[in-house]
């Protein structure tokens, strides 16, 4: 008995576990088909929560990690509309450039049915006046022979004075039947051909009409959704314009901490499309170095060395200059068969003092570090960028000065593994380098996007594309 009833609470506690997945499960799925009015309502609902809880706090203090964590929230949710915004009008654009091709269309259907309606009405015009000299012709032999009452043919042959006379009559017969067989069948060609013109009018003024049909009621969709598109415009400025506004708060606040902390990282970035761009180049660099496994590396250096003779006539003076050009070659070998073990791209600073997704959009790990610290390769590979990212006006931007290596070596599951350095104060090696790990790559800075001197460090796997960015920390020791 007590057996029976543990199993019934057993089979009860089940059931309702069941049924709290299928509800979570449900929920979840229902959340995901939320459409894009439903989820601008739920993010404009996060963003009234997040304000408030910005009030509360800038009740107290506006100069906290916490307000700063709270603010970036909203940034995000603000970004997450911009995107819904941003689709929108992608799709009403799309939907407006076809309706401007359907009107081109359409316009073009017109001018080619009014083209054509009006050769046939010229043709039909023409047409119509052949077959009137011809009905009028046939119409006077008619009279001609009524008139004549010769409308019995055996007796105007029998009336015929001789044989002579008969034959003469039978031919004169059979030639102009024959010609009144031949006008009448031509009649009825002709007939037949302009009924046919008038149907064929007929249908183009038909498919004229349809067409016109369609042309007004394409522009009144395109009427009806330029405004729209042109209000979705508006709304998507000012959300631009709300969320430049923010960052730049969250960027003051956040370089006001990291002063005080001494924890440097990134300030928030708008330009996503400066971002993709970059995204890009990495993807076109990892491309053209994927088929190189070996590389050979010549370095050349000349030292000019100016020894001064003293002079041996009154004025004058003899200078030697000595150059030796010294070639270093160095081949390097294919990597072993083991799998990446990234060391810290500091060696001066192994505690992350920002960690991955520390804030919305940090993509690395920060290792605050006194500006010219040493950056090393955190493992054998290949350098795949080596370069600066500036401005028009000569500033640096983004990464600043960054590097960007290719290792040899893969992750336990056979990925591919890239390793990214950014912020650099300088560069010491060159795309096409090969590097081996703790090598000495660069001495670190705060060029680009920073806010103070650190190595902004990147692991990507299994491809170099943004989107791939994982958390360092779990690849480093």
């Amino acid at each position: 008995m007590k057996l029976l009833t543990g199993l019934k609470k057993a089979l009860a506690v089940l059931l309702a576990s069941c049924f709290l997945f299928a509800t979570c499960s449900f929920s979840a799925t229902a959340e995901n088909q939320l459409t894009d009015e439903q989820e601008k309502a739920q993010l404009e609902q996060r963003i009234k929560e997040t304000q408030n809880k910005l009030d509360e706090l800038a009740a107290q203090s506006t100069s906290t990690q916490e307000y700063l964590d709270t603010l970036n929230q909203k940034i995000v949710y603000l970004q997450q509309q911009l995107e819904i915004v941003n689709n929108e009008i992608a799709k009403d654009k799309a939907q407006i450039e076809n309706l401007e091709i359907t009107q081109v269309k359409n316009e073009q259907e017109i001018a080619a049915s009014t083209a054509e309606i009006s050769r046939l009405t010229e043709e039909y015009n023409k047409e119509e006046a052949d077959f009137s000299d011809k009905y009028q012709l046939y119409c006077k032999r008619l009279r001609a022979m009524y008139i004549s009452g010769e409308t019995n043919v055996l007796s105007f042959l029998l009336t015929s004075d001789d044989i002579s006379q008969l034959l003469t009559r039978y031919e004169m017969i059979r030639r102009v039947s024959k010609q009144d067989g031949e006008l009448l069948a031509q009649i009825d060609d002709e007939m037949a051909q302009l009924t046919a013109s008038k149907e064929q009018i007929s249908a183009e003024n038909e498919k004229l009409a349809a067409t016109q049909a369609e042309l007004a009621a394409t522009q009144a969709e395109l009427e009806a959704a330029l405004p729209a598109l042109e209000e979705k415009q508006k709304a998507l400025d000012a959300k631009k314009q709300e969320i430049s506004e923010q960052t730049k708060q969250a960027n003051a606040l956040l370089k006001k901490l990291n002063d005080e902390t001494g924890m440097y990282t990134e300030y928030l970035e708008e330009d996503k499309a400066a971002m993709a761009e970059i995204d890009d180049a990495i993807a076109r660099a990892a491309a053209q170095y994927a088929s190189q496994p070996t590389t050979t590396t010549t370095t050349t250096t000349t030292t000019t060395t100016t020894t001064a003779k003293p002079s041996t006539t009154q004025g004058g003076g003899n200078n030697t200059t000595t150059t030796t050009t010294t070639t270093t070659t160095t081949t390097t070998q294919k990597a072993e068969s083991n799998y990446i073990s990234l060391t810290y791209p500091v060696p001066s600073q192994t505690k992350i003092t920002c960690a991955f997704h520390g804030y919305s959009g940090h993509s690395g790990a920060d290792f605050s570090c006194p500006a010219n610290s040493k950056v090393v390769a955190a493992e054998s590979g290949t350098v795949i960028i080596s370069a600066d990212l500036k401005n028009e006006d000569g500033t640096y931007r983004s990464y600043g000065r960054y590097i960007v290596i290719a290792h040899d070596k893969t992750t336990a599951s056979g990925d591919k593994v890239y390793t990214l350095y950014a912020h650099n104060n300088t560069r010491l090696v060159s795309a096409g380098d090969y590097v081996t790990k703790g090598q000495l790559i660069a001495y670190s800075g705060s060029t680009g996007n920073s806010t103070g001197p650190h190595c902004h460090f990147e692991v990507r796997t299994p491809t170099s594309a943004y989107a791939d960015c994982k958390n360092p920390a779990l690849y480093l020791p």
